[in-house]
């Protein structure tokens, strides 16, 4: 990325159409960057036809290179051969760029690839480039009167010279320099230096009259622009062609704009201050809502944690994937591969994709209508929170108008409808702002200023109208009912999960951790590799394209031939339990334990999270520490049903993998007399935990296990020590009198023996596999049995199965 601060930018080759009488006309094909005083300069047209070809020249300036590299950005856009003869492949834009062998000074050349019949050839103007020929005829192109992709332009809103956006400081004279960026042509590109001033900022305000236009976004400038600035100041760079319309579509604020205008008022949370008003983020902020909680575009609640950019599949993951980038239409011929309704918006509306089937955003009951309703059903809710509040807190009725600015008025009945005519006029503002009410209405402008929020991030945005509705709840004397309306997304999906979001403050997902915390790029790049690599973006839960090979009707899964466990041991299980089983394995095993010890490395060895595929495996994989001379189960023992998939099955669960979402349909065949997996107890009927107790469920017997345990670990250490339910877990302090560490307890633990070292590393294997007693209960009871053996503890009253 090109700092935003500086001004200076490595010129790029460009076409630039513009509709003022210059159409067919172009300008020199040079393209040149500075390195050390070197340039390489192009020649060529700018634009080429699909299956034609185009051929490009690169000549070195103050230096000498003998040849030079040609490469293309985007092969599926158009390929460039050694000769530099470019070759259309699909409609697009796409930068070509030449390095000089000898120099290593870089070139560029933008060229727009054509549909047949779409439009003419750019000829560069002048001088149409030696070399440059037609692929039929051997002739150099002929210009017409067409400029590329002009009927679509004009069915943007980005054309419409009539509307407001373009013409509300007609009166002024000028556009300021608050508004020119995304309001003008000339904003624009001052704001991207393209005119020689500093970049990141628009230096002058810019004359009226323009458009978002040819020449807004097809100069030096807009071509290299990678990198965007939002609000809240995060920066965001290696963009493609999103970038450029990420600079406008952000909004205007943000939770820190939102929190330095309530800290600058100095008030109570439901105090009225003079010096708050609305604020507003301004009008289609798509790129806030798809960068949600690392853009920080909506409201976000201090004690809560938001998703972070929606990934969706390969070709459909950016504004130009989705929206043709000149009509800014959706793509809907793309879109009906995966979802049948998605011909037009309101079929878009029915859309609900897998990770939200099950989930009742709004808690209506309703989870049959697509997610689009969810949204409208919590922004409702929100409306009538923040009603309840205006008049019960604050005293006085407040009503919306989406359209008549400042959007929000006082409201003469109180009802719950939005302001009347009467009622939306710019006299009766609403005046009686508290932070709190700066903050719910915020987030509800929001939702409503960006229509399609529930597509470019559905779950942020669910996010923030909840825990608005939910803070206003606080303090209303009749609260919103929230009692079944579901914040996050299940499992795998849940981007607001600790298993997400770790990484944020590296923005980046160590390879150590990338295999399974960074979605589709990790975890594709351990399976074909088999090593880890730094995922330069956190996850926001795992995507569709993670586990999956395509994406229309048979949704083919990765095919993943084995599973290495953390000893080495290398298994290879049916069906496509190695998927499952490549990230629930654990990340120690009985071996790395033994390993620590003989090499003096005494401390708690952390076997990881959810590691079933492991305990299900039994001595198979070695998961738990093994204690010598003892014998330990292997592979679950059960009729069927053995594999992940066969209890967990995604398609009747809809991929949450639940139990109780599958127990009707799998378990119940068998299991009829249990209404769930924990009231199973058909074959182990002894009392293991020594507890007197049989009646109880095998994970009662286990979680007596585990008790005794940790009695006997506290008993046995050499200095005081207890358990925590977080990282570091173990700590030098006096616990309860279970062995748990108190509240205020800090320290880790460091007085270590080889016996604690065992016996901590089977008590957290039990811990953080709470599934256990259902994937293999005999391999975890033996486990803790032995433990408990180990460091000395009487098991004369359990029974080891």
């Amino acid at each position: 990325m090109k700092s935003p601060s500086t001004t200076k930018n490595a010129a790029a080759s460009w076409a630039v159409f513009t509709l003022l009488g210059l159409a067919g006309v172009g300008w020199s094909a040079c393209a040149r960057v500075e390195h050390g005083g070197v340039e390489i300069v192009t020649e060529g047209v700018h634009s080429v036809e699909v299956g034609a070809s185009i051929e490009l020249v690169a000549q070195t300036v103050r230096g000498t290179d003998h040849a030079y590299t040609w490469s293309s950005e985007d092969e599926s856009i158009a390929t460039v051969s050694a000769a530099g003869i470019v070759t259309g492949v699909a409609a697009g834009e796409v930068l070509i760029t030449v390095e000089g062998d000898d120099t290593a000074a870089i070139g560029e050349h933008v060229v727009v690839v054509l549909a047949v019949g779409g439009g003419s050839e750019d000829t560069g103007g002048q001088d149409t480039g030696e070399g440059s020929t037609s692929s039929e005829t051997g002739e150099p192109p002929e210009p017409d009167d067409e400029v590329p992709f002009e009927e679509q332009w004009r069915m943007s809103a980005h054309a419409d010279a009539t509307a407001e956006a373009f013409n509300h400081w007609n009166e002024d004279g000028e556009i300021p320099q608050s508004c020119a960026r995304c309001h003008s042509r000339e904003g624009f590109r001052d704001y991207l230096g393209d005119d020689g001033s500093e970049v990141a900022i628009v230096n002058q305000p810019a004359p009226t009259g323009s458009v978002v236009d040819c020449q807004t976004c097809h100069n030096d400038a807009a071509t290299k622009l990678d990198w965007v600035i939002f609000p809240s100041g995060e920066t965001v760079t290696e963009l493609g062609a999103e970038a450029r319309c990420m600079t406008c579509h952000q909004g205007r604020g943000s939770t820190d704009s939102v929190d330095a205008t309530i800290t600058a008022a100095g008030v109570g949370d439901d105090e009225v201050s003079d010096a708050l008003s609305f604020q507003n983020i301004h009008y289609f902020p798509t790129a806030a809502t798809l960068f949600a909680g690392r853009a920080r575009g909506g409201y976000q609640y201090a004690d809560q944690v938001y998703d972070r950019r929606f990934r969706h599949v390969p070709g459909y993951d950016s504004c130009v994937g989705c929206h043709d980038p000149h009509s800014t239409q959706p793509r809907f011929d793309g879109c009906v591969s995966c979802h049948d309704e998605a011909v037009d918006a309101p079929g878009v509306r029915q859309v609900r994709m897998i990770a939200s089937r099950n989930v009742d955003y709004d808690g209506d009951g309703d989870t049959s209508v697509g997610i689009y309703y969810e949204v409208k059903g919590l922004e409702e809710k929100l409306y009538r929170a923040i009603q309840a509040y205006a008049s019960g807190v604050v005293g006085q009725t407040i009503c919306y108008s989406p359209q008549a600015y400042p959007y929000w008025f006082d409201s003469a009945t109180g009802a719950t409808a939005e302001c009347t005519e009467a009622e939306a006029t710019g006299d009766n503002a609403y005046a009686q702002w508290t932070p709190r009410l700066v903050r719910a209405a915020y987030n509800y402008q929001m939702a409503r200023k960006d229509p399609g929020a529930y597509v470019h991030n559905g779950r942020y945005i669910i996010k923030l109208l909840h825990d608005s509705i939910v803070d206003l709840n606080g303090v209303i004397a009749q609260p919103i009912d929230m009692s079944q309306a579901q914040r996050d997304a299940p499992g795998h999906f849940n981007g607001a999960s600790e298993a997400a979001r770790h990484w944020d403050e590296d923005e980046a997902v160590s390879a150590s951790c990338s295999k399974c915390h960074s979605g589709a790029p990790g975890f594709r790049f351990y399976v074909e590799y088999g090593v880890g690599v730094e995922v330069p973006e956190t996850a926001n839960g795992l995507e569709c394209y993670t586990c999956h090979e395509s994406f229309e009707d048979e949704y083919a899964v990765l095919e993943v031939g084995s599973t290495t466990y953390a000893n080495g041991v290398e298994l290879s299980h049916e069906g496509y339990d190695n998927i499952c089983a490549t990230c629930h394995s654990g990340r120690q095993a009985g071996a790395s334990v033994d390993g620590a010890i003989a090499s003096g490395n005494l401390s708690f060895r952390n076997v990881h999270y959810l590691p079933a595929a492991g305990v299900r495996n039994g001595n198979e994989s070695g998961v738990g520490y093994e204690y010598a001379g003892a014998q330990y189960a292997g592979f679950l023992e059960h009729d069927s049903r053995t594999q992940c998939t066969g209890c967990h099955d995604p398609v009747i669960s809809n991929h949450t993998f639940r139990i109780a979402d599958v127990w009707d349909s799998v378990c119940d065949v068998c299991h009829s007399d249990q209404s769930g997996p924990e009231e199973i107890r058909l074959v182990h009927l002894d009392d293991y935990d020594g507890d007197g107790n049989t009646g109880e469920t095998l994970r009662g017997e286990l979680q007596g296990l585990a008790n005794r345990l940790l009695l006997q670990i506290v008993a046995s250490a050499p200095s005081p020590i207890c358990y925590g339910d977080n990282y570091p877990y173990w700590l030098g302090a006096m616990g309860d009198a279970s062995g748990h560490c108190p509240p205020d307890a800090q320290g880790s633990y460091s007085n270590w023996t080889p016996g604690l070292v065992r016996a901590t590393y089977n008590f957290q294997l039990h811990h953080v596999e709470p599934g256990a007693y259902a994937h293999n209960f005999e391999y975890m009871a033996q486990l803790l049995h032995d433990s408990i053996e180990d460091l000395g503890g009487d098991v004369s009253g359990l029974v080891r199965p």
